[in-house]
């Protein structure tokens, strides 16, 4: 009994040697973990990242999704916030938001173009920058007053139509290098609008508006004008090529934040946003692949 023991004792040290002692990390990816992450953010990234995510769960059934909007100041301030795993942003951090959120990690997924739009019955052919920039600050209020287009003989007032003071695209359209306001005051007469969506449909329903949304929101509802950039003659229609070829004037790229650099779930899921595949559905989805 006593020599079956001694044997029994080192039959259990030598499988705890020859069995391995590397720690083997399970994500959502691996059979039988169910992982979730929450993301929350931009509107313009939010059908990209919508889209990817119902791509990404289809191949990885214990991965668990959840999306939704708010606009890039709410993504930004709760990933700063760690109340969610992955920020949707269609603008840069302001100085207040680095300060802030130090730990906040940039990943690009995208580029995209801002459009300016009006209703369908609108006649104007193009418009410049600077039009476009008096209008918003109130120096412009009719159809008439504006020049370098076809625009239509009418003295009826321009409806304003712009973004809430939580979106990246209205932080770029109003403050960026790249934008149209150049940090100029926007007419108190503005209506604003809390997604793309929204602000396109009210164009879609009033003649006299203007607004500017993503490129990935241009739908036949309403009509993109042709953009005249204040150093140039020609005038560029808002798309996915005049994006990639660098033509368009008013464009940007489209991020997603993590607090820290990202691991697990987070990890595999904006690797997949980034790579082919991903981009296919950015593409998709009316936007800009990276490469």
């Amino acid at each position: 009994m006593a020599g079956l023991a001694v044997l029994l004792v080192f039959a259990l040290l030598t499988a705890g040697c020859t069995g391995t002692s590397q720690t083997t990390t399970t994500t959502a990816t691996s059979a039988g973990v169910k992982e979730t992450i929450k993301i929350s953010g931009s509107t313009t990234v939010l059908p990209i990242v919508q889209k990817a995510a119902e791509a990404y769960m289809a191949n990885h059934p214990n991965a668990d999704i959840r999306v939704s909007g708010g606009g890039s100041g709410v993504g930004i301030q709760q990933i700063g916030e760690k109340t969610v795993d992955i920020g949707m942003s269609s603008r840069e951090l302001k100085p207040t938001e680095s300060t802030s959120y130090p730990t906040l990690v940039k990943h690009v997924v995208a580029k995209d173009g801002i459009a300016i739009i009006v209703n369908p019955a609108n006649q104007i052919g193009s418009i410049n920058v600077d039009n476009v920039k008096k209008i918003y600050a109130g120096e412009i209020t009719t159809w008439t007053g504006v020049t370098g287009g076809n625009v239509p003989n009418t003295n009826q007032q321009i409806v304003v139509v712009g973004r809430d003071s939580a979106s990246g695209t209205r932080e770029f359209f109003d403050k960026d290098g790249a934008g149209v306001m150049k940090g100029a005051n926007v007419t108190r007469g503005m209506i604003e609008k809390n997604s793309n969506g929204a602000l396109a449909q009210t164009i879609a329903q009033t003649p006299q508006a203007i607004g500017y949304v993503s490129i990935g929101y241009i739908t036949g509802d309403v009509k993109a004008v042709p953009v005249v950039a204040n150093t140039s003659t020609e005038a560029i229609m808002p798309g996915a090529e005049t994006v990639r070829s660098g033509k368009y004037p008013l464009q940007r790229e489209l991020f997603i934040f993590t607090n820290g650099q990202p691991t697990g779930l987070a990890k595999d899921f904006i690797d997949f946003i980034q790579s082919a595949d991903g981009q296919k559905i950015a593409e998709e989805e009316g936007f800009v692949a990276l490469n």
